[in-house]
């Protein structure tokens, strides 16, 4: 073996024998001859260049440079065994309670038509929805999944955010509604008021940012008729005829296919949202978890992409 590269097992059992106290407890627990451990930790002495044991007819203690190296053996050996693990829980079934929040508009309309192919899939795996748009603190409020825009904030660093998906965002209105307008073949073209604005109520809006097919940005006044953080509500005001909105297509596709909506300015975007899955650290993840976060990566982008 070249000197440099490190001989694992015989950290182990220099670990081992550190733990136990000695070489012959280390021995007994192990299986192997306490001649045999005296021998690998003497190897590994020689190739580190150190003595990491004392050794006396009465009793055993680690050297300075023993200590520094004992603690890192320990590390070595607690990934490993959490790597097994983690194996072990991949591989076994996935079941138990699996607690998940989402957008409002995202499990009207697309999580509630997934569910029941994700619970036949994975029969003995429970779930509690949550619907919400607020930023939550997963660990505090004991989420297991949670799917936001990317602006989400994470509080702890022990998150793991994974990308999901773009979603496109268009201009809609009725046909009833842009038949009274005149045409609309650019942005500057778009009326000022009666629009039904996507935003909190405590953003005012005075302008509608919009991007072009080349990047190109507008930025037209408007003046909000309605604004909601709800997109069931600005779709249905849409239908009634009361004015243009700003709705992800995933949302409105059906309306738009029937023709009960139309896309205004089809070359331009009102928003590109961008959304991620977060969980608690991969370590330790229930199948169950894993379950779910790998469904939702495999089937929420063809239907919001």
């Amino acid at each position: 073996m070249n000197p440099a590269t490190p001989d694992l097992n015989d950290l182990y059992f220099f670990a081992q024998v550190v733990e136990h106290r000695g070489f012959t407890a280390a021995g007994e627990a192990l299986g192997v001859s306490k001649s045999h451990l005296s021998r690998r930790v003497t190897e590994l002495e020689g190739r580190l260049g150190v003595r990491v044991l004392q050794r006396t007819s009465r009793r055993l203690s680690l050297t300075d440079a023993g200590q520094e190296l004992y603690v890192h053996c320990r590390a070595m050996i607690s990934e490993a065994r959490a790597g097994e693990d983690s194996v072990r829980r991949r591989t076994a079934e996935p079941t138990g309670l699996v607690r998940i929040s989402m957008p409002v508009a995202l499990t009207d309309v697309v999580l509630a038509k997934l569910l029941p192919s994700f619970m036949r899939q994975f029969p003995k795996v429970q779930l509690a929805v949550q619907s919400s748009n607020r930023q939550i603190d997963l660990v505090e409020e004991n989420v297991d999944v949670v799917v936001r825009g990317v602006g989400f904030e994470m509080e702890s660093s022990s998150l793991v955010q994974a990308p999901l998906c773009s979603t496109r965002w268009s201009l809609v209105a009725s046909p009833a509604y842009l038949s009274g307008i005149g045409t609309i073949d650019r942005p500057d073209a778009l009326p000022h008021n009666g629009w039904l604005i996507y935003a909190p109520i405590s953003e005012p809006l005075v302008s509608l940012r919009l991007i072009g097919v080349n990047g190109e940005v507008a930025a037209p006044p408007v003046q909000p008729r309605l604004q909601s953080d709800n997109i069931a509500t600005l779709k249905q005001a849409a239908l009634a005829g009361m004015g243009i909105t700003s709705l992800p297509l995933y949302a409105c596709a059906q309306e738009v296919e029937t023709g009960a909506l139309q896309v205004v300015l089809p070359a331009w975007r009102s928003r590109e949202g961008r959304l991620a899955v977060m969980f608690p650290t991969r370590r330790g993840m229930m199948p169950a978890v894993r379950a779910l976060v790998d469904f939702l990566k495999n089937e929420l982008p063809p239907l919001l992409g």
